[in-house]
């Protein structure tokens, strides 16, 4: 018996190129080093727009959880450190350690607006790298 999310992505026209077991791979991968933890923004297959702006994800929901509701995930690679009000916030670049999860993992991505994109779901074939 599907889910809900995956008969309800199947009625719509999607095309899935995730499941759980590659979703927790990516959990595992992506958390496994605190000092390289990206942020992400979450577009959910059932929403119309994706979340506001880029955050730290609770990956253990990921690992645990029911990640099929999610119709892609974007990747900022570079990580922004406050440092204060007069100086630039620190950015480290996280493109090399990103690259290198995700081709790990076996997971195909896009570069969208300078991101990485994971796709759950899409209704259309997606530029992978």
């Amino acid at each position: 018996m599907k889910d809900k999310d995956s008969q309800f992505a199947q009625e719509n026209g999607y095309v899935s190129f995730m499941n759980n077991t590659r979703w927790r791979s990516l959990a595992e991968i992506l958390s496994s080093q605190k000092e390289f933890e990206p942020m992400v923004r979450l577009k959910y297959l059932r929403d119309t727009e994706p979340m506001p702006g880029f955050s730290f994800l609770d990956w253990e929901w990921i690992k645990h959880g029911n990640p099929a509701c999610i119709e892609w995930m974007d990747i900022d690679p570079i990580k922004r450190e406050r440092q204060g009000k007069l100086i630039p916030d620190k950015e480290t670049d996280l493109r090399k350690y990103i690259k290198a999860s995700l081709n790990k993992a076996k997971i195909k991505y896009s570069i969208e607006d300078r991101k990485f994109r994971v796709w759950g779901y899409a209704k259309i074939q997606p530029d992978f790298v």
